[in-house]
């Protein structure tokens, strides 16, 4: 009796027929005026699976049971199609941070679509007695070219929408006080750079970063539109003081302010960014959500917290803002060093200009060790 099972892993694996009949393990018997044994093992075959689309659940003539017609989609057929298609649209998001993963960052969402994908193919491998088949390098062959074209087709449509393209966080060099630099061009507002701030009011650590920020944007030019607050008052180092800046404008030539920071701050939640240039810059390197993340001129970026919130607590808003205006405490102490790294950034950023601030002798120093 032949054994329709080995017929089709045998056929899936691209046998010809009459090395299929050959074989002992399908069990055909070819009587002796059938002619060639492929030959009537073929028309055996098509014979049986004419009766099985008619009679589905009906014997054959000889008492012998039908099997179901082919799957054309496996369960491990479609996980060969969408291990490959994942594992190319994540490295290609991952190398291209802007456009390519500017909707779907590598990480962590295409990474977990990878894993989740690599865990059903194993499963349905583990399950197959015929685990590397034609069908399933076709599969694959198929989730490559897929890959491609569905990063290339999200590739185009964050340029159609104004996305920038951007270097890899990979390839960023160390700067101070754990800022990195990326190979971007300027990213600029009137020729000016642009200092982009993202956080929450919530969050300590942006609370604490806040008062340098603001110290810092304010040598440059008139800052308007902030107000006084703290973090949460659950969280680590609750009622952190800060200066909210989602309001925040600034009047200059040298600099442009962007900000995007929830206003809740009794709980951290994400920020709003606003178009897709900010989308790009929080997706390419800051694709775990970590706050705040700071971008000067689309270049230099840090992610996390800039000042130690334990330097202002137990102070008001009020008696911070006293030390920044006397430059002498425990909270200016711990705010000038990134005030005037943040404004030797932002110098570098516009060719080493305004003088005025370029001469600071700290300013100065950090910018003997900018890049």
């Amino acid at each position: 009796m032949v054994d329709w099972d080995v017929v089709e892993r045998r056929r899936s694996k691209g046998w010809d027929w009459q090395r299929i009949a050959e074989d002992p393990k399908v069990d055909f018997h070819a009587d002796d005026n059938a002619g060639d044994p492929g030959r009537a093992l073929r028309a055996l075959y098509y014979q049986r699976r004419s009766k099985s689309r008619r009679r589905p659940s009906s014997g054959d003539s000889d008492g012998s049971t039908d099997t179901e017609p082919e799957k054309r989609w496996t369960l491990e057929r479609i996980a060969a199609v969408l291990v490959p298609l994942f594992a190319i649209w994540f490295v290609i998001a991952l190398f291209v941070p802007s456009p390519v993963g500017t909707f779907v960052p590598a990480i962590p969402y295409l990474l977990i679509l990878l894993v989740i994908a690599v865990a059903v193919l194993g499963y349905a491998l583990l399950r197959s007695a015929d685990r590397w088949n034609v069908g399933i390098r076709n599969s694959v062959v198929m989730g490559l070219v897929l890959g491609l074209v569905v990063a290339g087709g999200f590739g185009v449509a964050a340029l159609v929408s104004g996305c920038p393209t951007l270097s890899s966080g990979a390839t960023a060099t160390a700067e101070p006080m754990s800022f990195a630099k990326a190979g971007n061009p300027l990213w600029a507002d009137n020729g000016a750079p642009v200092f982009f701030f993202y956080g929450s009011t919530a969050c300590p650590f942006c609370s604490a970063s806040s008062w340098a920020m603001v110290v810092a944007l304010e040598a440059f030019g008139t800052l308007t539109g902030t107000a006084y607050d703290r973090s949460s008052p659950t969280d680590t180092y609750p009622n952190t003081p800060e200066v909210v800046l989602s309001g925040a404008a600034l009047q200059s030539k040298w600099v442009g302010l962007e900000v995007a920071e929830s206003t809740n701050d009794n709980q951290i939640t994400a920020a709003a960014t606003t178009g897709c240039v900010q989308s790009a810059y929080v997706s390419a390197y800051d694709a775990g959500g970590s706050i705040p993340f700071v971008v000067i001129g689309g270049q230099y970026y840090h992610v996390g917290a800039m000042v130690n919130p334990a330097s202002l607590q137990g102070l008001s808003a009020g008696q911070v803002q006293s030390q920044i205006n006397n430059q002498s405490g425990a909270a200016w102490d711990a705010i000038s060093p990134t005030a005037f790294l943040l404004e030797a950034f932002l110098v570098k950023a516009n060719g080493g200009q305004p003088a005025s601030i370029a001469s600071n002798s700290t300013v100065a120093n950090w910018l003997g060790q900018i890049r």
